[in-house]
């Protein structure tokens, strides 16, 4: 059985990874929490991967600073294959995007926003050290990962940031259920995949369809620009420390397509309306009644129709207003 180091295990989505890798593999922790050879770093706060060839870096963390990802690349000399977790947010968002974006688009992260830079430069280190050997690396990045408990500080971010628009700005909306991604990290583990894959679901929330989702709630309009005021808005809704910068990836669309891990056999499981349901309600999908299921599976026409009605509606107001 062949070992797999796994570094940042200590993150929501670590327990995750390391369950069902041990299932096939021998699975070594080395998150450096507390420091130390039994949590995997020594006392000078260096990696030890235990003669793992293949490794796996997770981090769904504020920033992913470029030290801690410099320290596991020292110690991965005798590493064949690297499995790093990055973000969709490396691409940035512009209102020039296509929609979906695909792996081709180039990184070009939104400087205000250091976490998406912090990722776009792990993966400039990665890239550099798969260079510099016979080395495979797959770096995933995912869509804002939420779940009914603790999601990724991205996709926590994003809930808590769906209520609000920013003057006419009304762009579509992902989400990936955590298991989600989990699912992709070891597919590309087991499988040493090479190169750049987005996470996703199928498809997006329409403005429609968020507003379906987000029910009696009322949208919280901000004045344009006051990026200060949004940050300071989600950091009290998420209860701790929150990406900054957030602006920009609330006006533009940063959907991306999953066509490319897909090909390598990987499916989502849940849908971006199905994992934000999930993760709004607080509750794992087995635990969501018949109802609550059907409403998150069928959002998308339901969504749709809704819309139709309201639209032929207010134009009915508005002709008999005018006569």
């Amino acid at each position: 059985m062949s070992r797999i180091a796994v570094s940042g295990a200590g993150g929501v989505i670590g327990a995750r990874v390391l369950r069902w890798l041990s299932q096939s593999f021998d699975v070594l922790d080395v998150d450096d929490a507390g420091a130390g050879a039994g949590a995997g770093a020594d006392a000078d706060g260096q990696y030890d991967l235990g003669g793992a060839e293949t490794l796996v870096h997770l981090r769904l963390t504020r920033e992913v600073t470029s030290d801690r990802v410099r320290r596991v690349l020292a110690a991965a000399g005798g590493v064949r294959h690297l499995t790093m977790v990055s973000s969709a947010s490396v691409y940035g968002a512009w209102p020039n995007h296509p929609t979906p974006i695909s792996e081709d688009l180039p990184v070009r992260p939104n400087l205000e926003a250091s976490w998406a830079v912090h990722h776009a430069d792990a993966e400039r280190m990665v890239l550099e050290w798969c260079d510099q050997g016979d080395r495979s690396v797959a770096i995933l990045r995912p869509a804002p990962v939420v779940s009914s408990g603790l999601g990724g500080p991205i996709g926590e971010a994003m809930l808590a940031a769906a209520p609000i628009r920013t003057g006419s700005d009304d762009p579509p909306v992902q989400f990936l259920h955590l298991d989600d991604l989990a699912s992709a990290v070891v597919l590309a583990t087991q499988r040493r995949l090479s190169g750049v894959f987005n996470v996703a679901p199928d498809g997006w929330l329409s403005p429609g369809e968020l507003r379906a989702l987000l029910g009696a709630r009322p949208k919280i309009r901000l004045p344009m620009p006051l990026p200060k005021r949004l940050d300071r808005y989600v950091a009290r809704r998420v209860g701790h420390a929150a990406p900054e910068g957030l602006l920009p990836y609330t006006r533009y669309s940063w959907v991306v397509a999953n066509d490319r891990l897909r090909a390598e056999g990987w499916a989502p499981r849940y849908s971006s309306a199905q994992a934000f349901v999930i993760a709004d309600a607080g509750m794992p999908w087995d635990d969501l009644n018949a109802r609550q299921r059907q409403y998150a599976t069928l959002l998308g026409a339901g969504a749709a129709v809704a819309a139709g009605g309201w639209a032929a509606a207010a134009w009915l107001r508005r002709s008999y207003a005018l006569r």
